[in-house]
């Protein structure tokens, strides 16, 4: 669901309502657009494709790794304290 609701096969730049709100809570919008910002940039396409700064894509992304890695740090180190 996550390849449909990032944008990566489907342009979600006009999306609105529900699949608007889903689309920018997707991880992985981020990263394409991301990748878009490589792949774009110092074209004239630019600005029609790119979705977010640079920055708030990064930041997200950061932010999601961090998230996951905590989460998955601790639920790891809960299962080897009770084994």
């Amino acid at each position: 669901p996550q390849m449909f609701l990032a944008g990566i096969l489907i342009p979600v730049s006009h999306s609105s309502g529900v699949l608007g709100i889903l689309s920018h809570l997707m991880p992985l919008t981020y990263l394409a657009d991301l990748m878009r910002i490589v792949v774009y940039s110092g074209r004239p396409e630019y600005s029609h494709v790119v979705l977010y700064n640079p920055a708030i894509d990064i930041a997200v992304t950061a932010a999601v790794c961090a998230v996951f890695i905590a989460v998955g740090t601790t639920l790891f180190a809960r299962s080897e304290r009770t084994r």
